[in-house]
C-alpha cells in the first residue's frame, strides 16, 4: 500500500506521548468535502463486510467505518520529533488522515483506485481553499503534499485522467507559489516550516516529472512549478536542519502511517536534498499571474466584457471542434461554477456591459485566454526550431509528417488504455439506451486521430456493416446488434478511466431496470424488453 518508510525517529516516538488522530466528527464539520469522499469508501467497506459476514468497527457519532482495508483511522499519532510540522498541529492530523485515506482506497483495481485517489485529493484541495488563515492553508497544503509523496499514488499517475491530474497538480502548485511570494514570517509561517515545505515540494516535483520513466510510455509526466526563483541567481541549496537530522537507515514500511517526521528523499537512507528545478520558463511569473493585472488591447485599453466573451466563445468552439477539451472542463479550469459562467456569457444579464467585470468569469477567462495564447506561441516557436534542426541535418531534404503520426499514436495509446481498464466484463448489464451509445460513438469519432477502423478494432474487430446499422437505428431497434454490447462496455471503461460520475439518466435506468436494457428481439420484428 503505502510507499513511505517510517521516520528514523520512530524509536523515540514510541516512548513519547501519543496524539489523538483527526476524528470523524471533526472531519465532518471542518473538512466536509473530504468527509463526503470518506463516506463513500466507508460505505464500500461496510457493504463488503456485510456480504462476508465480518464485523467492522464504526464511529458512534457518524456511523462510518473506522477501519477500512485494514487501515485503522483511530490509531494514535506518533511523535514527529524535531520536525517543523508539529504532531498536534491540524496540518499534521490532516496529512495523516489523507495518507490513510489513500491507503484505504486501494482495492487492487487500478482504474477504480485511480478514481478514488482523485476524489480524495480533490476533495481535500477544496477544503483547503476554504480555510481563512494563510498559515493554516500553507500547513494543510504541506500536509496534502506529504501525503501524496509518501503514498506514491501509483494508480492515479499510471491510469488516471491526465487532464484532470494536470489541473489538480497545477492548482496546488499555484497556491504554494502565491504563499512563497509573501513574507512568510509576517503571515505566521515559521522559516523552518517554509524550508521543510520547499523540500517536500521538490520531492513532489521530481516524482511528477519522472512518471513516464517510472510507469511506462502510456503514462504522462506533470509539472509542479511551486516557487519562483530567478535563474541568474542560482546558488547551491543550503543544508536544511531537518534533512540533516533525518539521515540514517530507514525502518521497514509502516502498514498504517502515524508520523511525518522524516524529510523527503531521506526515506531510503539517502542524504541528498531533492532537486528543485529553477530553469523552467514556467517558474517565472507571467503578467496575468500578477496582482492587479487586467487584459488590454494592442492600443493599451482594457478589454471590455464583450470582447472577452467573444474570445472565450471562439476558444470553446475551437476546443469542441478539435476535441481537445469540453466546455465543462474549460469551466472547471477557470474555477467558476456553471451559473456564474452562464450569467457572464449572456450579455442581456447586464444593462451596462462593464457591470460584468464583477463576475469572476471575466478575470478567470482573461487569464485563461492569455495563458492559451502564450502556450500556443511557445509551441509554435519550439516547432519552428525543431523543423529548422531537422532540415539542417536531413540528407534527403524530406521532413516526416510528425504531427499526423503523433495524433495516430496518441489515439492508439488512448484506446489501449481504455481497453486495459478492469472491472467491466463483456456481459455487463447495459444501462444506456441505444441512442445514448450512438451519441457516445459519434462523439468519440470526433477526437483527434480516431478513425472508424480503429474503433472497429477496439470493439473486438466487429463488422463495419454492424456498426453502420447500429448508428442508423431508431430508438432500441438495434438493441440486438453486437455493437450495442461491445460499445457500451468500451465507453463504460472510458468513463471509469476518466473518473467521470454516472449521469442522472444512467442512475435512473439502474434504479428502474436493474437487469439493464434488453438485447432480445421479438419474432414478429418488434423489440421487446425481457422482464425477470
Amino acid at each position: 500500500m503505502s510507499s513511505a518508510a517510517a521516520p528514523p525517529a520512530a524509536a523515540a516516538a514510541t516512548a513519547a506521548a501519543k496524539v489523538p488522530p483527526l476524528s470523524l466528527s471533526t472531519l465532518k464539520t471542518r473538512y466536509p468535502n473530504l468527509y463526503q469522499a470518506y463516506s463513500q469508501i466507508s460505505a464500500r467497506q461496510l457493504n463488503c463486510a456485510c456480504d462476508m459476514g465480518e464485523p467492522t468497527p464504526t464511529d458512534a457519532a457518524t456511523g462510518l467505518a473506522t477501519k477500512i482495508m485494514c487501515i485503522d483511522f483511530t490509531q494514535q499519532l506518533a511523535d514527529n520529533g524535531d520536525s517543523p510540522l508539529k504532531t498536534e498541529s491540524d496540518g499534521n492530523k490532516f496529512c495523516i488522515f489523507l495518507w490513510k485515506m489513500l491507503d484505504a482506497s486501494e482495492s487492487g483495481s487500478i482504474g477504480g483506485d485511480a478514481c478514488r485517489f482523485f476524489d480524495a485529493l480533490y476533495a481535500a484541495y477544496q477544503d483547503i481553499m476554504k480555510l481563512n488563515s494563510t498559515a493554516a492553508k500553507f500547513e494543510h497544503l504541506l500536509g496534502w503534499t506529504i501525503a501524496v509523496c509518501s503514498h506514491g499514488i501509483r494508480a492515479l499517475l499510471e491510469r488516471g485522467d491526465p487532464d484532470r491530474n494536470r489541473i489538480l497538480f497545477k492548482y496546488i502548485a499555484e497556491e504554494f507559489k502565491k504563499i512563497f511570494k509573501l513574507e512568510t514570517a509576517a503571515v505566521g509561517i515559521d522559516n523552518g516550516l517554509r524550508e521543510f515545505a520547499i523540500e517536500w515540494c521538490g520531492a513532489m516535483q521530481k516524482m511528477l516529472r519522472s512518471v513516464k520513466k517510472e510507469y511506462g510510455e502510456y503514462a504522462e509526466n506533470y509539472t509542479f512549478n511551486f516557487i519562483y526563483k530567478p535563474r541568474p541567481k542560482k546558488a547551491a541549496p543550503a543544508p536544511v536542519e531537518v534533512a540533516a537530522a533525518a539521515v540514517g537507515k530507514a525502518s521497514p514500511p509502516s502498514p498504517s502511517p502515524t508520523s511525518v517526521a522524516h524529510a523527503p528523499g531521506m526515506q531510503q537512507g539517502g542524504t541528498g536534498q531533492p532537486k528543485v528545478d529553477e530553469d523552467d520558463d514556467d517558474d517565472e511569473p507571467k503578467p496575468w499571474e500578477m496582482e492587479g493585472w487586467v487584459p488590454r488591447t494592442k492600443n493599451g485599453k482594457q478589454k471590455s466584457p464583450n470582447v472577452i466573451r467573444g474570445e472565450l466563445q471562439r476558444y470553446i468552439d475551437k476546443c469542441k471542434a478539435d476535441g481537445t477539451m469540453t466546455q465543462t472542463k474549460i469551466i472547471e479550469t477557470m474555477g467558476v461554477n456553471n451559473n456564474t459562467y452562464r450569467r457572464f456569457m449572456n450579455p442581456k444579464t447586464y444593462k451596462d456591459q462593464w457591470s460584468a467585470l464583477q463576475n469572476g468569469t471575466y478575470s478567470s477567462a482573461a487569464r485563461l485566454l492569455e495563458e492559451v495564447k502564450y502556450s500556443e506561441a511557445k509551441a509554435k516557436k519550439s516547432a519552428g526550431s525543431s523543423a529548422k534542426r531537422k532540415a539542417a541535418t536531413s540528407t534527403t531534404g524530406e521532413v516526416a509528417p510528425a504531427s499526423k503520426k503523433s495524433k495516430k499514436d496518441q489515439a492508439t495509446e488512448l484506446i489501449n488504455r481504455i481497453n486495459a481498464v478492469e472491472g467491466v466484463s463483456d456481459g455487463s448489464a447495459i444501462y444506456d439506451s441505444c441512442p445514448v451509445v450512438v451519441a457516445k460513438i459519434k462523439e468519440f469519432l470526433q477526437r483527434d486521430g480516431i478513425t472508424k477502423a480503429m474503433l472497429l478494432k477496439a470493439l473486438g474487430d466487429i463488422n463495419s456493416n454492424s456498426l453502420n446499422r447500429f448508428l442508423s437505428g431508431k430508438q432500441q431497434d438495434q438493441c440486438g446488434n453486437v455493437t450495442y454490447q461491445k460499445a457500451y462496455v468500451f465507453f463504460e471503461k472510458l468513463r471509469i478511466m476518466e473518473g467521470k460520475a454516472k449521469s442522472t439518466k444512467r442512475l435512473s435506468n439502474e434504479e428502474q431496470n436493474p437487469q439493464g436494457f434488453s438485447t432480445t428481439k421479438a419474432r414478429a420484428g418488434r423489440w421487446i424488453k425481457v422482464l425477470y
